[in-house]
């Protein structure tokens, strides 16, 4: 056997080799795998996964689209408190066909939800008339005042409505109110145990009238905040546009208002003639004393 042979030979050997040592790696790249340990967790049973928040606001949108404005309106205003003093007022224009039609139905609806019409004016010009009223409406009925009014306008120039909660100061009058009558309380106790002399008695009657004064100071607070919370106010100007016609440039009077005229020019000519003679009279007497001596005097000259 030759060398060239033997090389050969070796090659081959070497060859097949390395071709069992590749597939011997591929196979075990194949079966490998990687053992992965799982630890349990415990999941609480009010847990709620972005899934079952998403169905909850879908029924409460499908619950809150299928409710009526006014449900919707009763149900926000179910949360509000109910103990807040809340004052309210409103100041109206509206434009009318008949001013006076449209007064006489505003009143009717006023009356029907328990008003009354505090003050009232009304104005004419060339161009409108007007009438600017203000009403006094329970608060429960403010709203159905607005919209009874509306129904009965031609065209609304403006509505404005305002608030005011004096629920603080209504609730810190009271709280002040609630101390001035205890201390009232102590000090007629002290005026009928402990006031012994007719000093302490006068001392003790004295600072009786202070807190009484201060009491009835309270309650008149109280009282003007309760009738202004129950009663809203609505200032109302309604008007009715009239065509204007021009004043007339000149005027022909007629018989009659001429005969009127001088009649009257008649009788203050005889009063301002009587008034003259009044003024003159010391000269007319001596005048006329005058002539009756100038009288006697002539006869006897003549005899």
């Amino acid at each position: 056997m030759n060398a060239i042979t033997l090389k050969r030979i070796v090659k081959s050997y070497l060859l097949v080799f390395l071709f069992l040592i590749s597939i011997s790696c591929h196979e075990n790249s194949a079966d490998h795998s990687e053992v992965l340990v799982l630890e349990n967790v415990d999941l609480r049973n009010d847990f709620k996964s972005v899934d079952d928040e998403i169905d909850e606001d879908e029924k409460t949108t499908d619950v809150s689209n299928g409710l009526t404005s006014t449900q919707t309106n009763q149900l926000l205003e179910s949360n509000i408190p109910t103990d807040l003093k809340i004052i309210k007022t409103a100041s109206t224009r509206y434009k009318v066909k008949n001013i006076e039609q449209a007064l006489a139905d505003i009143k009717q609806v006023m009356y029907v939800n328990g008003g009354y019409i505090s003050e009232l004016r009304f104005d004419k010009n060339y161009e409108e008339k007007q009438n600017r009223f203000t009403i006094k409406i329970p608060k429960a009925n403010f709203d159905l005042m607005l919209d009874g009014i509306q129904k009965f306008a031609e065209e609304t120039d403006y509505v404005n409505i305002s608030t005011t909660d004096v629920t603080e100061k209504y609730m810190d009058i009271q709280t002040r109110l609630k101390t001035k009558l205890e201390v009232k309380e102590r000090l007629e106790a002290v005026l009928r145990k402990n006031a012994k002399t007719v000093k302490d008695i006068l001392a003790t009657e004295a600072e009786l009238r202070v807190i009484q004064e201060e009491i009835e100071a309270a309650q008149g607070k109280i009282k003007y905040m309760s009738s202004r919370v129950a009663f809203s106010t609505i200032q109302v100007e309604i008007y009715e546009t009239i065509t204007f016609k021009e004043k007339p440039v000149s005027y022909e009077k007629g018989f009659g208002a001429k005969a009127k005229e001088g009649l009257s020019a008649g009788w203050h000519f005889i009063q301002n003639l009587a008034i003259s003679i009044l003024y003159v009279w010391p000269i007319i007497l001596i005048g006329i004393v005058g002539v009756i001596f100038f009288r006697r005097w002539r006869k006897r000259k003549a005899s």
